[in-house]
């Protein structure tokens, strides 16, 4: 899997939260990532371990 840079990753995970509350499915599709990463088990296991 290729790696994001932290502030990408910082900017993603802002989408999801307050004020935006983007889904997962919208952000995936704005980033352009596969379909692999937008399951909520990938995104909840990323906030945990990111």
């Amino acid at each position: 899997m290729k790696r994001i840079s932290p502030e990408r990753k910082t900017s993603i995970l802002a989408k999801l939260l307050p004020p935006y509350n983007m889904t997962v499915a919208a952000v995936a599709q704005m980033e352009g990532m596969p379909s692999v990463v937008r399951s909520p088990n990938m995104m909840a296991t990323t906030r945990c371990f990111g």
